[in-house]
């Protein structure tokens, strides 16, 4: 099948993308390296920013995002998953790339990749640098996709490189160990440079093998974690791994504390504790996709909405630990509405109401679709007839959130 043109619309070169190589991970950097290489895309021509960690990349890389905007860089920042669009994954300044700068990118990089397959990750990783250059920015906030050892965002020697948080996830490719992952995660930094680590008990070996590296490891205090307009201490700690990295850069990007306190005031984050009123109905929007942002989940809800009934419209993938993020977010939860995500990787919804009956009988209810699951928690919601009001959480993936789809953005 040969390569879409730059006539060709973004869908048609993701769905392409899709199909080029054998398997949708294919961890390592060889290929993809030698790409970059004909690309000219190493090294970068503008400071680097990585995020790795379990959970809390993606609200630290918008925290980044905000504070070296005010201060008036031009910020090229690179996530994953999208929730909506496949545009969300690339942006500049906080604006999404359009299509066709995107698709420009691709093509940019199809005209160095052969002979080398890519991954559907590893293609766009660098379209994303790609695009960032031609764009001139200051800086590359990039969250790092899996693990980080053999990632493709690992191609770039990082000038200042965070680990938000260490947890299991991906055991499967990354080991099913705490430090196991972390061996994986600490590789993105690099000798002589910052390693930011907002994780509260980091594995032993993560700290020696930075040391052993000469990496200028860095803990954040605890005891003073800034606010921002992210709710949950977990984002406080996001915040406080953001305001280290943007001190360790000073020299090279410097900030003054009046575009952080306006960086931290206007940082949003789609689908982190994202709080809306979607049909007169008070909804929490959350990946929550593994137990430990689960449990953050549950602290943020308990600490903010400890009034309320939650309904929770609830789905995730096979792959992940569901009797684990259940049991952590079941303390908050007084009924769960499953529903069946229509991917390949989708647990069955059979299985979803069991793991939760099992947990919590009598409170689960099973729907083909997740907007069938919401409309049911939204009518069961708005019938009640006590006092006690009710807030409906959807979480457990990317997968569950983008499914909901337009009535997300539906905000009154």
């Amino acid at each position: 099948m040969s390569a879409p043109s730059p006539s060709d619309t973004l869908s048609q070169w993701l769905n392409w993308l899709e199909q080029l190589h054998p398997t949708e991970i294919d961890m390592g950097l060889q290929r993809v390296g030698q790409v970059a290489n004909r690309l000219q895309l190493r090294p970068a021509t503008m400071p680097v920013i990585l995020v790795g960690g379990t959970n809390g990349k993606g609200s630290t890389v918008a925290l980044l995002t905000e504070i070296y905007r005010h201060a008036g860089f031009k910020v090229g920042a690179y996530t994953s998953p999208h929730i909506d669009v496949f545009n969300e994954r690339m942006c500049v300044d906080a604006q999404m790339l359009n299509d066709q700068v995107i698709v420009d990118a691709l093509h940019t990089v199809e005209s160095a990749r052969e002979p080398e397959t890519l991954t559907y990750f590893e293609y766009t990783t660098l379209a994303a640098m790609a695009a960032f250059t031609k764009q001139d920015c200051d800086v590359v906030v990039m969250e790092v996709g899996l693990g980080g050892r053999l990632d493709a965002t690992n191609l770039w020697d990082a000038d200042c490189a965070i680990l938000t948080s260490i947890a299991l996830d991906h055991q499967d490719y990354l080991g099913d160990t705490i430090e196991a992952i972390a061996a994986e995660k600490v590789a993105i930094g690099r000798s002589g440079k910052p390693l930011i680590v907002g994780e509260q008990n980091p594995p032993d070996n993560l700290i020696q093998i930075a040391k052993g590296a000469n990496m200028d490891i860095q803990f954040i205090n605890e005891n003073a974690l800034p606010n921002s307009a992210l709710a949950g201490v977990h984002q406080q700690r996001n915040a406080a791994c953001a305001l280290l990295a943007v001190a360790s850069l000073q020299e090279q990007l410097p900030v003054s504390d009046d575009h952080i306190q306006q960086g931290l005031a206007s940082v949003h984050v789609q689908g982190r504790f994202e709080q809306k009123t979607i049909d007169s109905q008070l909804v929490v929007l959350d990946v929550a996709h593994n137990p430990a942002a689960a449990i953050t989940v549950r602290e943020a809800l308990l600490a903010n909405y400890a009034g309320h009934d939650v309904y929770a419209v609830f789905s995730a993938l096979k792959d992940k630990d569901i009797e684990g993020i259940v049991e952590a977010l079941a303390p908050a939860v007084s009924r769960w509405y499953c529903a069946q995500l229509p991917v390949p990787r989708a647990t069955p919804l059979s299985d979803l109401v069991e793991t939760i009956s099992s947990l919590q009988p009598g409170a689960v209810k099973g729907f083909t679709t997740v907007r069938n699951a919401w409309h049911a928690a939204r009518a069961d919601a708005q019938s009640r007839n006590n006092d006690k009001p009710v807030l409906v959480l959807v979480a457990g993936s990317f997968y569950t959130l983008s499914q909901l789809g337009d009535e997300a953005g539906d905000e009154s």
